[in-house]
């Protein structure tokens, strides 16, 4: 009867403390390629490690290495008919790719992101606005890349190779 008792406080002792322990997986967890481009790439890249991060899915020391090709295209556009007042149409594209640092050949995640937000210039003597605007829609267009990014992570399998490079 001494040997039940044990048994059994054993085991309800291993299933508590199992509850109460945190598995480390690594396979959810990326990190982030080196990025070149200049600020533009260093802000998408801070912005990125940030939302990976706030959902504890970003190790330094991971084996999934995140790839980013970023482009910036701005365009002007005429807003009427007798152009007197133009716009400037912002545009950042991202492609993403991850592949595990072990087989380099191999990717296992490929997308491309875009996102593009326009404002209206103002004269050459309000030239700080259309510098501040730019900067604004740098970050906003990074930030609703990232979010779509990291919603495509929280659902990827890990575990196939899609294409090789």
């Amino acid at each position: 009867m001494l040997k039940i008792k044990f048994l059994i406080l054993f085991f309800s002792f291993l299933v508590l403390s199992s509850c109460g322990m945190k598995l480390e997986n690594n396979d959810n967890k990326f990190s982030i390629e080196y990025l070149s481009g200049g600020q533009s790439a260093f802000i998408f890249k801070n912005i990125l490690t940030q939302q990976l991060i706030a959902n504890n899915m970003y190790d330094i020391n991971s084996n999934n290495i995140i790839s980013i090709s970023m482009v910036e295209d701005k365009k002007y556009q005429s807003a009427s008919i007798t152009k007197v007042a133009s716009r400037k149409l912002n545009q950042l594209s991202i492609e993403i790719k991850i592949y595990n640092d072990r087989n380099k050949k191999c990717i296992l995640f490929n997308e491309e992101y875009n996102s593009e937000q326009s404002f209206l210039l103002a004269n050459s003597s309000a030239n700080l606005s259309n510098l501040a605007a730019e900067s604004d829609i740098l970050l906003i267009n990074s930030e609703n890349i990232s979010i779509e990014i990291i919603d495509d992570l929280l659902l990827y399998p890990n575990n196939d190779c899609i294409a090789l490079e």
